[in-house]
């Protein structure tokens, strides 16, 4: 069969799908064998870099808004990851802590290693370059969508339930 270059069941795009989700399935397995999923990590590696404020959404890699933000601080909180004076106080990494982030880090860092073991630094370099340049593209695209549909109301990302806080391939909140 014969794929043109523009259908969404183009070969490229199918294996950059799939690459991407046995990564974020790879991923999420590395984190739950440390009581994590993908929203907490992000959540915890803003809280470390000083970069996440209370109530304010969490704009990143993915977009965890501030009431889901809140139900993942209290789940840190309960399984010893962070600590906070009180309900308002900027939440920091727990001394105690210290020692399993550092071992998750680690083993995010190997799953990368092995993610982009099969290629040589040149394939490496090329990849990062052409998704790069496939990013600028989309966004872009994107935004000359949402320009031209400026008038339509924006669909707003709300955590309807804990268990929608998940981490999983779905948005945090949806």
């Amino acid at each position: 069969m014969n794929n043109k270059p523009l259908e969404p069941n183009e070969p490229v795009l199918l294996a950059l799908v799939d690459a991407v989700t046995a990564w974020q399935s790879a991923l999420e397995q590395t984190l739950a064998a440390s009581g994590l999923n993908y929203a907490k990590w992000l959540l915890l590696r803003a809280i470390r870099q000083n970069a996440f404020v209370r109530h304010e959404p969490l704009v990143g890699a993915m977009l965890i808004d501030a009431a889901c933000s809140e139900r993942l601080l209290s789940d840190l909180l309960r399984d010893g990851w962070i600590e906070c004076a009180d309900s308002d106080a900027a939440p920091h990494i727990c001394t105690t802590a210290e020692g399993r982030l550092e071992r998750v880090w680690q083993a995010v860092k190997a799953l990368h290693s092995v993610s982009v073991s099969p290629f040589n630094s040149q394939e490496r370099v090329a990849l990062g370059t052409l998704l790069q340049r496939m990013k600028l593209t989309l966004s872009d695209h994107s935004e000359r969508r949402s320009r031209s549909t400026t008038n339509e109301p924006a669909a707003a990302l709300v955590c309807a339930s804990r268990s929608s806080c998940t981490g999983t391939s779905r948005p945090a909140c949806a």
